[in-house]
């Protein structure tokens, strides 16, 4: 296998030297420092067996009418990602060898980027190398945009994968193509065509019914997590081209920047990694599993998941590698086992903002000389709990008025959930005592982030001749004191405090006995307003009783 994987390699990288265009992909990204000054970082693909490295340059324009152009002398880093076991990295051309190598070279230049809606930062380069999916060898063009109009200071998204994927024909692939930023902003993938500069950036032709949304046969990349999965069919190079769009708290698009990269696919003698293997098989904790690779926390707490992985060559190890640590600050990802893989991931979300949270696992074996890779796509999602308030228990005599339910659940319910009676059927909020039946009412509510919350209000109905509700448990005043101050402009609303804060259940009720509201009030020195909707006018009467101590009190209301 190594002397069938080398022939090839030697082979790939001699068709590469017939050419001087060595370039394999590159992107560009910019960083605010503050004060509209920004490190912008160009990163390039080259293969080694090409001509040296030159001083590149970048173009800067924007659609406030500012142009400038900037020359980098010197890359920063020079970093080798030859996909190559560790035992013949010395063979690669970046070392002097035979087989194809390639290294990664990082320049960046710091600039005053004045505040513009627009601003298009660009590279570009006269030639490619020969491809199976472009027609003739078009140049290279690669930007950056930025919209930093109203000052914004922002990191853009930096892709996760800086290597040149090599791949198998016939065995599915899974690329991980997403990008990182620390801002909490949202990140949305396309596949796009690539470009070549003529001299304005323009699309290059496809052949064999490609096109820059579908490379190759069945490539495909999620909108979400920048997964690009496909199956190569044929032996040569694919040129897939990346874009991600970036969008601030508001919605607003903020910035795109391009992910220019190409697949390298050959007859492989190694099966890679399985790419239907790295799911989560289980939970425990705050959270549960959405689909194969995506998990929903609902609240704050800790939770683990266990995922798998393996390879159907039995006799070789897996290496398992992430940056889950950098994307879920504080997680862990636990690994056993050779071949197949056990793998436990565990985080605490205490103090994490909702929102989506993306991460990847890398699964490499030990084949050599090229190493069989396999990349999985993660997300985690964040989303808030307790909307639907906390469980408490009332007593409702079958004489009363109706009784909103909404009002006797504890904490801050969200008004926009779904009731479920004591039997699992829907009913509204309003309780009629005469015709309701006693037990569990269940009110759940669901967020936009997928997460749902219930709390229960446990019913009880009392008897219309029971002593409590022929008086509705008129009491004397025992210990505390709540003070009633009408509204001057609305006369069904009145306004309740106490001088300490108090957890009281309130009641409404008119001078003959008959029960006109009833809700759950958290008092305190400055006052609550409290609205009797249709109340006619008159006097009535207001009796509380704190939750904690039972203590009661009874005030006299007048509706003007």
């Amino acid at each position: 296998m190594m002397k069938r994987y080398a022939l090839f390699l030697s082979v790939l990288a001699s068709a590469f030297t017939l050419r001087a265009d060595h370039f394999a992909g590159g992107t560009i990204t910019t960083r605010c420092t503050g004060n509209n000054f920004h490190d912008v970082t160009l990163q390039l693909f080259r293969n080694c067996s090409g001509a040296a490295l030159l001083p590149q340059t970048l173009y800067f324009t924007n659609d406030c009418g500012v142009t400038f152009s900037q020359t980098l002398p010197e890359p920063v880093s020079v970093e080798d990602v030859s996909p190559l076991c560790a035992d013949e990295l010395a063979n690669s051309t970046c070392n002097g060898g035979s087989l194809i190598g390639y290294d990664l070279s990082t320049f960046r230049t710091s600039v005053y980027l004045s505040p513009c809606t627009g601003w298009r930062i660009s590279w570009s380069v006269c030639c490619r190398n020969p491809s199976l999916n472009l027609l003739g060898t078009p140049g290279m063009y690669i930007e950056a945009t930025l919209n930093n109009l109203d000052g914004p200071c922002f990191a853009q998204p930096e892709f996760v994968r800086n290597s040149i994927p090599l791949v198998c024909i016939g065995q599915p692939v899974s690329y991980d193509g997403s990008a990182t930023e620390p801002d909490g902003h949202t990140l949305r993938y396309d596949l796009i065509d690539a470009r070549y500069a003529a001299p304005e950036p323009t699309a290059v032709l496809y052949t064999g019914g490609f096109s820059g949304a579908q490379p190759f046969t069945g490539m495909a990349i999620d909108s979400i997590s920048g997964a690009i999965t496909f199956t190569p069919t044929l032996a040569g190079t694919i040129i897939t081209v990346v874009k991600v769009r970036e969008y601030d708290a508001s919605g607003a698009l903020i910035g795109t920047v391009m992910h220019d990269l190409l697949f390298v696919a050959s007859v492989c003698d190694n099966d890679v990694p399985s790419a239907d293997s790295g799911t989560f098989t289980a939970t425990t904790g705050t959270a549960t599993i959405d689909d194969d690779r995506s998990l929903q926390v609902c609240g704050e707490g800790s939770f683990c998941a266990s995922l798998a992985f393996a390879d159907a060559d039995a006799g070789q190890n897996l290496t398992i590698t992430s940056n889950v640590a950098d994307a879920l600050p504080g997680a862990t990802l636990d690994v056993t086992g050779n071949n197949p893989v056990a793998a436990e991931l565990c985080w605490n979300s205490t103090g994490v903002a909702p929102g989506n949270y993306q991460f990847t696992i890398t699964a490499a074996d030990d084949a050599c000389p090229v190493v069989g890779i396999q990349q999985y796509s993660y997300l985690v999602k964040v989303g808030a709990g307790g909307l639907a308030g906390t469980d408490s228990a009332i007593v409702v005599c079958a004489n009363e008025s109706e009784v909103d339910l909404l009002g006797a659940l504890g904490g801050e319910p969200s008004p926009n959930g779904t009731w479920l009676d004591p039997n699992a059927s829907p009913t509204s909020n309003l309780l009629d005592p005469s015709t309701a039946e006693p037990g569990d009412y269940t009110y759940t509510v669901e967020s936009v982030s997928g997460c749902s919350s219930s709390a229960v209000v446990a019913v009880d109905i009392a008897p219309a001749n029971d002593p409590n509700c022929i008086n509705i448990g008129i009491a004397e005043v025992v210990g505390y004191e709540l003070r009633l101050y009408n509204d001057a402009q609305l006369g069904q609303r009145f306004w309740i405090g106490s001088e300490v804060s108090l957890d009281v259940d309130l009641r409404v009720l008119s001078i003959d006995g008959r029960l006109i509201m009833r809700q759950r009030v958290l008092t305190n020195p400055s006052p609550t307003a409290i609205t009797l909707q249709g109340a006619a006018t008159g006097m009535y009467l207001v009796h509380a009783t704190e939750r904690n101590t039972g203590r009661q009190q009874v005030l006299r209301l007048l509706v003007r």
